[in-house]
């Protein structure tokens, strides 16, 4: 039974050394930092230069495993402890994009606008607004892109040993930040973004960080790399293609798999209105999307950022122009997933004007058709298209000098269907997006008699059809305004015979349904004079003399 209880607790003790071998690395890899040994250097000349003291050379040695302080092989990666290191200066660090509103707040409460190129140090605070970004750089190169609507501290920026490490420690209040830290600098780099529920340790790599609102939690997003993420006394360690979430009070849940990049092989690549409609194929997983609109393809000037739980997306007033657009899901959790990135143009302004004729499905008159839109002040001419087709590769008219807000075609176009468009002209903005292409046809006038047959019981009216399958809508009248109708008729032939009216004064006008069912105009009208018939008694007046004379 002694055995037993030797046993017992000679376990104990391996299961407690055990677990204190693996956490005591990444303890001790949180308050170290890692040299890189190059030609001539030794654990003396080190020493000299970064620590506080000769006298750490023989605990360096031992720290790292080397058998000969004087001969060490160029290349191989020391561990140096963040409290034998010799603080050589404090680094300052600067400001390189601004979008929006955002402030500085120094340590001596002074508060002041930030702008490109102004320097930060240690207990700064920076703030953005909304629909706000700033980019800051720090000393060793590593960039921090604080969002809209987030805040930070920059708690510490130091120097350790000479230009050995350069150690940020960064505070996020509020927001999120998006974080790039290069991993092939001469000098040691130490970035540590630190929030009331986590603490995100990175040496070179690409990364996000977010407060889950209000401040219940940390998403850890990694894209490039790896980080470290402590918090109650226990870390995980998140690769490349992960992300974790660290609940306040508690440690960080285990990494999870960030969501796929969103497929944007249907998303249109160039707009001409605003505002944007964004679409894209839904993302399995995704309870609501990040998109960001910037000028480079790096994202380092931003001009717009939203997040929607709806698809498609839409954003508002943005300068015509060329952009990149970036587009990320968001899990349920809160963890933001893989970037997708396109460039895309815009050119929305000035917009076009509004169309006032043909309408959209309206026909124009069958000759010198017109066009018409309302003015514009801001524009100096407009440009007008009409094609035969809907894609405008068969056009039929174009004139993009036209300085007034009416046309009449000197050269009238042939019955048929067609599609016209219209832009605007700006001295400042040039040729802005055409309309909508807009359906109209030209029909056929009505058509003209050609024979004329008269009989002493029929009329006869002839005419020529202009193309196959039309029909003809016919009307006689006593009147020229066709109030008092003799005869109407709608007829498949191109002729048409009824009873001979009395003598007199008439009117006649024709009008073409083609096969569609489309009524064209009427033509113009048409008078007829019929003859009217002699009197029998009237005849006997005439002989009544003649009779007289007998």
């Amino acid at each position: 039974m002694h055995l037993d209880l030797i046993h017992q607790r000679l376990n104990k003790l391996f299961c407690c050394l055990f677990i204190t071998l693996i956490i005591l690395p990444v303890y001790a890899a949180e308050e170290e930092w890692i040299y890189t040994v190059r030609p001539g250097d030794n654990l003396w000349n080190l020493s000299e230069r970064h620590l506080n003291g000769t006298q750490y050379v023989r605990r360096l040695q031992q720290l790292n495993q080397i058998q000969n302080p004087y001969v060490i092989p160029p290349g191989k990666q020391l561990r140096i402890p963040v409290a034998w290191s010799l603080i050589s200066e404090k680094v300052s660090a600067r400001i390189i994009n601004v979008h929006g509103n955002v402030s500085i707040e120094r340590t001596n409460k002074e508060k002041v606008a930030a702008s490109p190129g102004m320097y930060l140090l240690a207990g700064d605070t920076v703030q953005s607004e909304n629909d706000s970004f700033v980019t800051i750089e720090f000393a060793d190169n590593a960039q921090m892109r604080v969002q809209d609507n987030s805040r930070i501290r920059l708690e510490r920026m130091q120097i350790l040993g000479d230009y050995g490490l350069i150690d940020t420690l960064i505070r996020l209040e509020q927001g999120r930040t998006e974080n790039s830290v290069p991993h092939n600098t001469r000098q040691g780099t130490r970035l540590r973004i630190q929030t009331p529920s986590a603490i995100s340790s990175v040496r070179g790599t690409e990364f996000r960080v977010g407060l889950i609102e209000p401040q219940s939690g940390t998403t850890s997003e990694v894209l490039a790399g790896n980080i470290e993420v402590n918090a109650s006394e226990k870390f995980v360690r998140v690769p490349a293609g992960f992300g974790t979430i660290t609940a306040l009070h508690k440690p960080p849940a285990p990494p999870v798999a960030l969501l796929p990049p969103p497929d944007l092989s249907g998303t249109p690549n160039y707009y001409e209105s605003l505002p944007l409609v964004i679409r894209l194929n839904p993302i399995n997983g995704a309870h609501a999307y990040r998109t960001q609109i910037a000028l480079d393809p790096d994202f380092d000037h931003l001009v717009s950022e939203f997040t929607t739980t709806s698809l498609p997306f839409r954003d508002g007033d943005i300068p015509d122009g060329e952009y990149w657009l970036r587009i990320r899901g968001i899990d349920e959790s809160g963890i933001e997933g893989r970037d997708a990135v396109m460039a895309f143009g815009l050119n929305a302004r000035p917009e076009p004007p509004f169309v006032t004729a043909p309408l959209p499905g309206n026909a124009t008159a069958p000759e010198n058709q017109e066009f018409s839109w309302t003015s514009q002040s801001e524009s100096s001419h407009y440009s007008l298209m009409i094609s035969r087709n809907a894609d405008f590769t068969d056009l039929a008219y174009f004139n993009p000098e036209i300085k007034a807000n009416t046309l009449t075609l000197s050269e009238s176009l042939t019955p048929g269907h067609y599609f016209w468009r219209i832009a605007a002209v700006s001295p400042t903005e040039g040729t802005g997006p055409f309309s909508d292409n807009m359906p109209f046809r030209v029909p056929y006038p009505g058509p003209s008699l050609e024979a004329t047959e008269v009989d002493e019981q029929e009329i006869t009216f002839a005419w020529r059809a202009a193309a196959e399958g039309q029909r003809f809508h016919f009307q006689f009248a006593r009147d020229v305004s066709f109030s008092d109708i003799m005869h109407e008729e709608k007829t498949e032939m191109s002729r048409i015979t009824f009873d001979k009216p009395a003598g007199g004064t008439y009117y006649l006008r024709i009008k073409t349904i083609e096969s569609d069912g489309f009524e064209g105009p009427w033509g113009p009208p048409q008078m007829i004079d019929i003859p009217r018939d002699f009197p029998y008694w009237l005849m006997l007046l005439l002989f009544l003399p003649l009779l007289v004379l007998i």
